[in-house]
């Protein structure tokens, strides 16, 4: 080792409005292009003042906490949908 750093050099390429890689066409710039492409897309009508604000964080701190009570209470809504189902089938076979 000389005390020379080696410069990592970044992808050459252009992203077209379709998302088409103009440039180098390698399999790293592809799935970069592909995670560009996926990130634009997931970011629609979020500002760039937002996004550096950190709103994407903070979405996912409030998707992680709502997430568990969401899936709770469609579970509770399932199980009381089947006692009603049951309740009703019930009464049916009685009259």
């Amino acid at each position: 080792m000389t005390g020379e750093r080696q410069s990592i050099q970044p992808p050459h390429f252009v992203i077209s409005s379709e998302g088409e890689i103009l440039g180098e066409d390698t399999p790293e710039n592809q799935e970069l292009v592909r995670r560009v492409v996926a990130c634009v897309n997931a970011c629609e009508g979020i500002t760039t003042d937002e996004l550096e604000s950190g709103i994407i964080d903070d979405m996912r701190k409030v998707i992680s906490q709502a997430a568990p009570l969401l899936q709770e209470r469609s579970q509770m809504t399932e199980l009381l949908q089947r006692e009603i189902r049951a309740e009703l089938n019930s009464r049916k076979k009685k009259r």
